[in-house]
């Protein structure tokens, strides 16, 4: 982050000046709110990122005339909130998968719910084997390999922009192809693996 905060609003905002802390407030949050949205690609998640960086900032304003760097601390600050909110999600994807799964086997026997699902993990793979090639290597980096866009473009030798642009397109194209190859499936099930898979 660029230096842009003078060392007399911290003195102020560590005072418990509101009026203060609203420029800090100001400064800072187009940054944070922009880097948020870059890693979890989600309006609603950046935004309580910067929600959540300033009620830290302001439960903990006695401290910042100890602090060396504003913005250094500040950075870290955001970037370690924004790492448990995305741990968070994953946690909870992982649990309601889990829950769901647990909840259709009680209502379809697991043989048919396992025989579901790889009837669905072969349409999903025609899906993917239908996309145009730049588009099939994007999805398999991202969703298979779990790279990050940045890696991803690097090794495609593209742009990020570019990298995000064919990973809508491809995943555009599979729901498409599936949704349209699962008119038989109970509606439940289809739920259920859109979650899953999507």
């Amino acid at each position: 982050m660029v230096k842009k905060i003078s060392t007399s609003i911290l003195i102020e905002v560590s005072k418990g000046n509101e009026a203060a802390f609203k420029t800090l407030f100001d400064t800072y949050r187009p940054n944070i709110y922009t880097t948020a949205l870059r890693v979890t690609n989600n309006e609603f998640m950046a935004e309580d990122i910067v929600q959540d960086t300033f009620v830290k900032v302001w439960i903990n304003k006695h401290t910042l005339t100890h602090v060396d760097n504003f913005e250094k601390w500040l950075y870290v600050l955001s970037k370690n909130i924004t790492l448990d909110i995305l741990k968070k999600q994953a946690h909870y994807k992982t649990y309601a998968i889990e829950e769901a799964k647990a909840a259709l086997i009680r209502v379809y026997p697991e043989a048919d719910y396992l025989a579901q699902d790889k009837d669905f993990q072969g349409l999903l793979q025609k899906a993917i084997d239908r996309l145009p090639e730049k588009q099939k290597e994007t999805y398999r980096l991202i969703r298979e390999q779990y790279l990050k866009r940045e890696e991803a473009a690097t090794m495609l030798n593209v742009s990020p922009e570019t990298v995000k642009s064919n990973l809508e397109q491809a995943m555009k194209s599979i729901r498409a192809y599936c949704l349209a190859n699962m008119k038989d499936i109970p509606l439940v099930l289809l739920l259920h693996f859109y979650f899953k898979y999507f």
